[in-house]
């Protein structure tokens, strides 16, 4: 079984235009809803590629009832946890044409969450069969729970049987790796800030994540973009590139990576099939507008365009 948690998740509104004057009025020619949040876009990008997981997470509200609407009509399956106050709902903003086109994402702050609800969700994730399962967290933390929610969280789900996928930023992606997940998807930027260093180059990268491995952590992913995804193990380092691709939305691409490695590693795939699906299904998710995710027939069409090179086994060390 896959579980995905989204403790602060949104309902996007996708807004498309031609161009975006400021002090104007804007023509809008393409407006969407979507239920948002890094993990219940990883539980969508899941349903794309013919898998199936469950969407756990706060939610509340109008928002809230509108999102779990959307998630049961793409197939999605939804265990959250109620809350009094408003699921936020996110704008995003996308401009323009081909090379000139520019995405604008307006995040709401989101709810705060009461020490009882906080509670509930810890008591349903609980009540969950968690053997051999994996459990991927994912995203901000809402106010009102723990700064240390994300190390709760992995520790109780590891400590009934589960693999921890981690992909959060700052002190709550610090927080979590004191409890040694399984892994973790830090873009460059957030790699950055978990380990204070500059990681100019993809060696001081790689150095990084292997590091991460000797700390307790058994597969480190890097996003990087058009420059591809690098993929540590204890044994095994790759990178996968990407071939290039007209970009329209790069909202849900990191979830997108985040899926197709999981669905991979589900089946017992080898790591360097895991690193190849991986970034194709991130590559295929900047194909599709606003927050449609990875499909799997532009999935499969970059598998055989994705570029491995194996770098060999901790080469840094």
């Amino acid at each position: 079984m896959i579980y995905t948690i989204t403790l602060n998740p949104a309902l996007d509104h996708y807004l498309e235009a031609d161009d975006l004057v400021v002090d104007d009025a804007n023509r809008v020619k393409v407006e969407c809803l979507y239920a948002g949040g890094k993990g219940i876009d990883v539980s969508r990008a899941l349903r794309r590629l013919g898998g199936d997981s469950m969407a756990l997470g706060f939610i509340g509200g109008h928002n809230g009832r509108v999102m779990v609407d959307l998630l049961k009509d793409e197939g999605v399956t939804c265990y959250f946890t109620p809350i009094t106050q408003e699921t936020r709902r996110d704008i995003i903003v996308s401009a323009g044409t081909g090379r000139r086109r520019t995405q604008t994402m307006l995040n709401a702050h989101g709810p705060s969450i009461a020490p009882d609800e906080w509670r509930s969700f810890l008591k349903h994730l609980r009540l969950l069969d968690l053997r051999d399962a994996y459990v991927v967290a994912s995203g901000s933390l809402p106010r009102g729970v723990p700064a240390d929610a994300y190390y709760e969280i992995v520790t109780l789900v590891q400590s009934h049987g589960a693999k921890a996928v981690l992909d959060a930023d700052g002190a709550g992606l610090r927080a979590g790796l004191k409890a040694r997940p399984f892994a973790i998807k830090p873009n460059l930027n957030e790699l950055r800030r978990a380990t204070g260093r500059p990681l100019r180059t993809e060696a001081e990268a790689l150095e990084a994540a292997t590091d991460l491995n000797h700390a307790g952590v058994e597969i480190v992913m890097v996003s990087r973009g058009r420059r591809g995804l690098l993929v540590v193990s204890r044994d095994e380092q790759y990178r996968a590139t990407p071939p290039p691709v007209k970009v329209r939305s790069t909202v849900g691409a990191g979830d997108s990576t985040v899926a197709g490695f999981v669905f991979m590693h589900v089946g017992g795939k080898a790591l360097e099939e895991c690193a190849r699906f991986a970034a194709a299904a991130g590559t295929a998710a900047t194909l599709a507008p606003g927050n449609q995710l990875c499909s799997l027939k532009n999935t499969l069409r970059l598998v055989p365009r994705i570029k491995i090179h194996h770098l060999g086994r901790h080469a840094t060390h």
